[in-house]
């Protein structure tokens, strides 16, 4: 088996040090280079053409996110983002400008380097391809009017935070029906995300907590640190994780309670991502009589587990990412 070839780009040497041990630890992964500032990354990236890069951002000479934007349009490959939990706002900006994913530099343990290597080798199989950046209509739709009050669980991984990014702002201020979103993320990068999208969605977006209430115009992010299922009324409630619970959130278990609470007036939402967290969700959802919508092709950073859930046979709606927003708001 030919070695995953990485190139890891960090200004400090240690961080560079700490970060080659890790990923050579692994016998079919090889750092074929390293860079101290992105306008070696860019340069680099295109000389040796790695397989994946491990991209710092804060940078002398050239910021990560300038890297990525030139990484992107010029030799376009998996980039996975190293971040500390401070910069969480900013690493979910640098997944807009094409980055796959985000890692948490507080999760770097030389003494436990599989929950990287495993990431690493991963990403390093997506097909990426060159990424501009979408432009946004941030107005949001026209209010909408709705008879029946809906309950909306959107569950998404990799390539999610761009997703939702294109998603959320479609959705019109004061949207009649409640959402939640399940989002595979490092532990501590919740509150990154939520100040990254609100700004560009009509409705607020907070976090979600045991007790809470979900409520007409407003937007739900599940922590990564507790699963969340939803009740009858709309009251969120802990789960206890389980040994098999490999993701976290855990966007089954969201989308079957909500198959559970609300039956036919459950909807269910899958975008972009790896393997099948979601799926039994989603059949939950539409055995129950509920709407379930998958991310097409096309426009998935990774199709996986929406592939996976459109071949079982229990998706009603097949639409692009841009669509997804303006029929939820039609709804």
């Amino acid at each position: 088996m030919t070695p995953v070839r990485v190139l890891v780009v960090d200004d400090s040497p240690v961080a560079q040090q700490v970060l080659t041990e890790m990923i050579q630890s692994d016998p079919n992964l090889q750092v074929v280079g390293t860079a101290a500032n992105g306008r070696e990354a860019v340069s680099l990236a295109r000389e040796l053409q790695p397989d994946l890069i491990t991209m710092d951002l804060n940078m002398p000479v050239m910021n990560g996110q300038e890297a990525i934007d030139q990484i992107m349009a010029s030799d376009p490959r998996p980039i996975l983002v190293i971040s500390s939990n401070n910069d969480s706002k900013v690493a979910f900006d640098a997944c807009a400008r094409g980055a796959l994913d985000v890692f948490s530099k507080d999760q770097l343990d030389p003494g436990n380097a599989e929950p990287l290597t495993r990431r690493i080798k991963l990403l390093s199989q997506v097909k990426v391809i060159g990424h501009i950046r979408p432009k946004t209509d941030h107005r949001g739709a026209p209010s909408a009017t709705s008879a029946s009050h809906k309950m909306i669980a959107i569950a998404c991984s990799t390539g999610g935070p761009r997703a939702l990014a294109q998603l959320l702002p479609a959705l019109p201020a004061d949207y009649p029906h409640p959402i939640v979103i399940a989002q595979h993320i490092e532990n501590g990068f919740s509150s990154g995300l939520i100040e990254w999208l609100n700004p560009l969605s009509p409705n607020p977006v907070e976090a979600g907590q045991a007790g809470g209430k979900l409520q007409p115009g407003k937007i739900v992010l599940v922590p990564p640190e507790q699963n969340l299922a939803v009740r009858n009324g709309g009251t969120l409630e802990e789960v206890e994780r389980r040994p098999q619970d490999r993701y976290a959130p855990n966007c089954d278990l969201l989308l079957s309670s909500v198959a559970e609470s609300y039956g036919k007036d459950g909807v269910g939402v899958i975008l972009t991502g790896m393997a099948t967290d979601g799926v039994e969700g989603m059949k939950r959802i539409h055995e129950r009589g509920g709407l379930t919508i998958a991310q097409d092709e096309a426009t998935s950073v990774v199709y996986g587990m929406n592939r996976q859930a459109i071949e079982a046979g229990c998706i009603d709606k097949i639409l692009p990412i841009q669509e997804i927003g303006p029929y939820l708001a039609g709804l």
